[in-house]
């Protein structure tokens, strides 16, 4: 009988769903797999091993010890035939137009289904309500756009069974902060029908759909949020601090001096 090297149910489940390579790998092996695939031959690919075998040695033993641990990529690309072991993705919005909603959608997938992460700014797109002059009607705002690169996440997966990575930010002083400060208040979200809300579902069921559930959000923080003639700030900061406290988002994301612009993260920071 194989040793079980979790100190959990859930890290077993986890272990078993998401990243062994063939049905009756156990974590001595998967560790010695990532070794070998890094560190080693690649199962007889490379003649020049990175390390030697004593510390090959050595380093599958505190990974099966849970001593240290890899990169969940590592762990799940270790002995596969594609290895994408480094592949965070930034993929700002460009510019507010229908043909960057659908190039933005296109660059998501292309990254996500090579097992990606990837990470957004959606400030530079209208904030919802504003009157679509070429066409008509209103604009939709960026959260709804947030919200189908979520559900390419959900149905794209990485490597077909892993969770994917997707950070999504959005300024400071973007007309639809409001909204995007609670858009993961799922205990405040009623299942129709039901005596129970979006965040009791997820309790109860991890894959449970839920509103950005693949997506970590921030708020991006500039020069301009220094200012002292900005008075709102302090009442948008302290949104963004108790909300973070009570649900864990949105994040913070501070951009100042030289390096305001650079307001891209991809979802492994």
């Amino acid at each position: 009988m194989k040793k079980n090297h979790f100190r959990t149910h859930l890290g077993d489940h986890i272990f078993h769903n998401k990243y062994k390579l063939y049905p009756t790998e156990d974590w001595h092996q998967r560790a010695m797999t990532i070794v070998d695939s890094v560190c080693g031959y690649d199962g007889g690919k490379y003649q020049h091993p990175l390390m030697s075998k004593e510390e090959r040695d050595y380093l599958t033993k505190v990974i099966t010890e849970q001593k240290f641990l890899p990169g969940g990529r590592y762990i799940y690309y270790g002995g596969r035939n594609k290895k994408f072991f480094n592949n965070c993705f930034t993929l700002g919005g460009e510019e507010d137009t229908r043909e960057e909603w659908a190039s933005l959608v296109q660059r998501a997938m292309s990254c996500l289904t090579t097992g990606g992460g990837i990470g957004i700014d959606y400030s530079v797109f209208r904030p919802s309500g504003r009157v679509l002059s070429k066409t008509g009607g209103e604009a939709s705002g960026p959260l709804p756009l947030m919200s189908a690169i979520n559900e390419v996440g959900r149905n794209v997966q990485q490597g077909g069974s892993r969770r994917s990575a997707i950070y999504s930010s959005l300024n400071w002083q973007h007309e639809d902060v409001p909204d995007f400060l609670v858009a993961k208040n799922w205990d405040d979200m009623p299942i129709p029908g039901t005596n129970m809300t979006v965040g009791g579902a997820k309790k109860e069921d991890f894959n449970f759909k839920a509103p950005l559930d693949m997506t970590n959000i921030s708020l991006n923080y500039d020069d301009a949020w220094l200012s002292k003639e900005n008075r709102h700030r302090d009442s948008t900061f302290l949104d963004n601090v108790k909300q973070a406290l009570s649900t864990g988002e949105p994040g913070f994301s501070f951009n100042f001096g030289d390096k305001e612009n650079e307001t891209l993260r991809n979802a492994c920071d």
